[in-house]
């Protein structure tokens, strides 16, 4: 709780050098201010649904390189537990993809401030991070997240949309789609249906 204090004002104090140089500068007390920023601090009900998510599930992945054909079909376990007081839902995943060891590293969490679901992935298969950002459904009880990467054959910036859907405390899929290699309209690359290990 001092720490939080302590970044609180920290922030307090720079955002008084910002206000200092605007023009128009808000209208809000100090404590108004600190309320704001312990607001943005706090977990709440979208953390505590990523929550859901924390143990560890037996993976099994499909990925597709021709979208028509047959996937590729692989498993792995990923272990995953709530950091930061609640705030954040840390991955580590370990298998095989493509006939090759496979390990990769997510985090995920909700940005209060910009009231979307907000995460980064990394892996042993490439150099850089992809970040992502997103919304729930609660229709279809999905959180749905847009984000890119650099496709090395085409050596460009390709977009994707991440589908996470939790079926139950014990299973949930994930489902990554990306641009058709036919030219048009967006394809299914990779599946992973979780179970909890028990």
């Amino acid at each position: 709780m001092r720490a939080l204090t302590l970044a609180v004002g920290l922030c307090l104090l720079l955002a008084g050098g910002a206000i200092a140089k605007d023009e128009a500068p808000p209208a809000m007390s100090e404590e108004a201010m600190m309320k704001a920023y312990m607001d943005a601090a706090a977990p709440g009900e979208p953390h505590a649904m990523l929550a859901k998510g924390a143990g560890t599930w037996n993976a099994t992945v499909k990925s597709w390189q021709d979208p028509s054909g047959e996937p590729m079909v692989s498993t792995g376990t990923e272990t995953s537990s709530m950091i930061f007081g609640g705030r954040y839902l840390e991955s580590h995943f370990t298998g095989s993809m493509m006939g090759m060891p496979y390990e990769g590293r997510g985090m995920m969490g909700y940005d209060n401030g910009k009231k979307k679901y907000v995460g980064t992935w990394l892996d042993s298969m490439g150099t850089g991070i992809m970040s992502y950002e997103g919304d729930y459904d609660p229709k279809s009880k999905q959180i749905v997240c847009h984000g890119s990467y650099v496709d090395p054959v085409m050596g460009m910036e390709m977009p994707c949309r991440l589908v996470s859907h939790m079926i139950s405390d014990d299973q949930h899929v994930f489902e990554m789609w990306g641009p058709s290699p036919m030219g048009s309209g967006e394809v299914k690359w990779m599946e992973i249906s979780y179970t909890r290990a028990k």
